[in-house]
């Protein structure tokens, strides 16, 4: 897989553009990466540029969309398989974001349920998106929740970048992140509209997939 390194302004210029050529007037991409690499951050970058291109957005982090803590963590503060796939409200999040601003969706939707510091319901208004709307959808391990995406950016992290990342308190995690690289990394010979970044280092930046034309 050859990678090409950009400036982090360069790479979310051309994200939004390649976004803006994508089939379809209301889209849903996936910002699927580690927390802390800056998974929302880009997506927030990127809607920037969309802005600049006159192509309205919404950014959306999973981390506002966590299960109860009683739900989340019903087998355990450390139980690998709810980390998977466990803790986000995949539901809520399909019906309150995912479908609404997808192709046949009304477009009527929410960006927050739940703060998961507090692990309270947040009371947020229903905001309306223009039909030409994009879903910037940022969260680690995006791939195992069978969200309709119409393409996706993969934030390529290291095991060791990972690790190096974590405090020893959530080391607990990396094989969580393990099980989902080997279970959901997507190569170039899948189809699809996927771009792939190599992303230890956010600042210096590469990408692989990308139309650099």
């Amino acid at each position: 897989m050859k990678f090409v390194p950009m400036s982090p302004q360069a790479l979310a210029r051309r994200l939004a553009r390649w976004i803006d050529h994508l089939d379809g007037r209301r889209l849903r991409v996936g910002f699927d990466g580690f927390a802390e690499a800056g998974s929302t951050a880009l997506a927030e970058q990127v809607a920037v540029e969309l802005t600049a291109l006159q192509r309205p957005s919404v950014v959306v982090s999973t981390d506002w969309w966590w299960r109860p803590a009683a739900l989340r963590l019903e087998y355990g503060r450390q139980d690998q398989e709810s980390r998977l796939s466990g803790w986000v409200d995949t539901g809520s999040l399909t019906r309150e974001v995912v479908d609404p601003l997808g192709p046949a969706g009304s477009g009527r939707h929410l960006t927050k349920l739940r703060d998961a510091g507090s692990d309270r319901a947040i009371r947020q208004a229903y905001q309306q998106a223009p039909s030409n709307s994009v879903l910037l959808l940022a969260g680690e391990m995006l791939l195992g929740h069978g969200f309709a995406f119409d393409a996706v950016v993969r934030l390529g992290v290291s095991a060791g970048a990972v690790r190096r990342a974590l405090p020893e308190v959530r080391h607990w995690e990396l094989a969580a992140f393990d099980t989902y690289r080997e279970l959901h990394w997507l190569g170039p010979e899948k189809p699809g509209n996927l771009v792939v970044l190599s992303y230890d280092h956010p600042a210096t930046p590469a990408v692989h997939g990308l139309d650099l034309r």
